[in-house]
């Protein structure tokens, strides 16, 4: 995978096993510098491949210092921080797969699970930890969890942590680690001032890389809208594209939790093996959702923003957006699920009229048009609006202008207020 880097033994046997053959651009540009032991501020996506660019350098230097070290008392040498409990159960998949051929130990941090259990796996000090924020900080207030000898501290997604309203616990976690540490910050974005404030804190001199432009989508990615008229006019819109795409994953994102919950069941009715996933569902139950449509089991997700964002399946091929995205970056990030390890991926949005100009603003946000779709037997009254400004916004009614004449007569006929009362 890195022909020009000595990785240790037994991690590049775990590379070779899991297939993988040329690193991403990601990998490309921060595994040479996170092995030279430099903190990083790293741009990119979910999907680009930047869990192994964080974990490779990582495990390699704990594969590296061991040797050096044999005998020494283990403790935690590593930790991954993650915003949702589905991304950190995702990573520490992807830690096990690279640690096959080691003696590494990895441990799971994360609320929604036995608090006990998670003691019992402490006390064994495993060399790397994979957590949420608020867990984690639970762990520390009681002294259950050691980071004073730590390494390597790696926040993935950092800016959907602070959007989840986590940067005091980032501070108190940082502050509970090694000074000496090596930090490795992972964001979809570098611009947030939050962001910076934190970067500033816990990063020292990072070298800064920044992976593709955020104002685009995949090439890969095939991106269309359908105009709809209403809620049950989308509904009947889903069920025939999940019916006409024969995708095996669908995934589909709502807004709310109640607007899951309605299209679920109109899906089920529909004899359409569906499931949904939101806030309110348990972790417990959470993980049994996500590893039915991981296996197969479930042919479509629907889901809303927070509850997907963890979410890493490769072999999503269809995403619809029942509703239309708050910002052009959550747009972005929704596709992003589609047309993952470069195969072809299809993103379909639901445009009724007043998501006309909200539509408008993420396609000129990203320079483009997408493309319009039809489904046969389903064409609703809604065509588009009537006149484009250039934008291609939707043009309002001019207001006419009142004279002065006009507006003085306006007034005398206006009932007194006052004397009324």
């Amino acid at each position: 995978m890195f022909p020009s880097i000595n990785l240790h033994n037994q991690l590049t046997q775990a590379i070779e096993e899991l297939g993988f053959t040329e690193p991403t651009p990601v990998q490309e540009k921060a595994v040479p510098s996170a092995l030279k032991g430099r903190d990083l501020m790293v741009r990119a996506e979910t999907g680009s491949g930047k869990t192994a660019a964080f974990l490779i350098p990582t495990l390699h230097k704990l594969l590296t210092d061991k040797i050096e070290n044999e005998g020494a008392n283990t403790t935690t040498r590593a930790l991954i921080l993650l915003p949702t409990r589905e991304l950190a159960q995702q990573t520490l998949k992807t830690c096990e797969q690279l640690t096959t051929f080691t003696t590494l130990k990895t441990a799971l941090v994360i609320g929604g699970e036995d608090f006990k259990k998670q003691l019992n796996t402490l006390v064994w000090h495993p060399e790397i930890i994979i957590a949420t924020p608020g867990r984690l900080v639970e762990h520390i207030e009681i002294n259950s969890i050691n980071l004073s000898q730590l390494e390597v501290f790696v926040l993935d997604e950092a800016d959907r942590m602070l959007e989840m309203g986590f940067s005091e616990d980032l501070l108190k976690i940082a502050s509970a680690c090694n000074d000496k540490r090596q930090n490795l910050l992972f964001s979809a974005t570098l611009k947030n001032n939050t962001l910076r404030n934190i970067s500033e804190e816990l990063l020292n001199d990072p070298q800064i890389i920044s992976i593709n432009n955020r104002r685009q989508t995949p090439s890969n990615i095939k991106q269309q809208i359908i105009l709809a008229d209403d809620v049950k006019h989308k509904r009947e819109l889903v069920n025939a594209l999940v019916n006409e795409e024969q995708a095996k994953h669908v995934l589909v994102f709502c807004k709310t939790r109640t607007q899951c919950r309605q299209l679920g069941n109109f899906l089920l009715y529909k004899d359409i093996k569906a499931d949904v996933l939101h806030g309110d569902i348990p972790q417990s139950e959470r993980k049994k959702v996500f590893t039915k449509f991981t296996n197969g089991l479930t042919h479509v997700l629907v889901a809303t923003d927070l509850a997907a964002r963890g979410l890493d399946v490769e072999n999503i091929d269809l995403v619809i957006n029942f509703e239309i995205s708050r910002s052009a970056e959550d747009h972005i990030h929704r596709c992003g699920r589609t047309g993952r390890a470069g195969k072809e991926g299809v993103a379909i949005s639901l445009v009724s009229s007043p998501e006309w100009n909200l539509m408008s603003s993420i396609e000129r946000y990203l320079k483009t048009r997408f493309e319009r779709r039809k489904i046969t037997g389903l064409e609703g009254n809604y065509t588009g609006p009537k006149k484009l400004k250039k934008s291609g916004k939707a043009a309002g009614k001019k207001k006419k202008k009142i004279s002065g004449k006009k507006k003085l007569a306006k007034t005398a006929n206006k009932p007194n207020k006052k004397k009324n009362r």
